[in-house]
């Protein structure tokens, strides 16, 4: 397997600066290892594993109404960011 590290510059505000900071270290990673935790101790996981991919609908099956309740605040489609460009 090869690692692909990726170096991106960003052009912002101090202010989106921060808030991108606190989407990504407060918000985001949390629930990126909660899912990667529940991913692991799925009955299918060794299925995905071998065929090297993970369907949406088990992402969307992960992301039950519990989790969505721990992790307030998500940006996604139905959630604008709360800063503007």
């Amino acid at each position: 397997m090869s690692i692909i590290t990726i170096h991106c510059r960003l052009v912002a505000s101090e202010p989106i600066r921060r808030n991108l900071w606190h989407l990504m270290t407060e918000r985001n990673t949390p629930l990126v290892n909660e899912l990667l935790k529940r991913v692991s101790q799925h009955p299918k996981f060794e299925i995905w594993q071998r065929k090297g991919t993970l369907p949406n609908s088990a992402v969307r099956e992960l992301c039950d109404e519990p989790l969505k309740k721990v992790y307030l605040g998500q940006p996604g489609a139905s959630m604008p960011l709360p800063f503007s460009w």
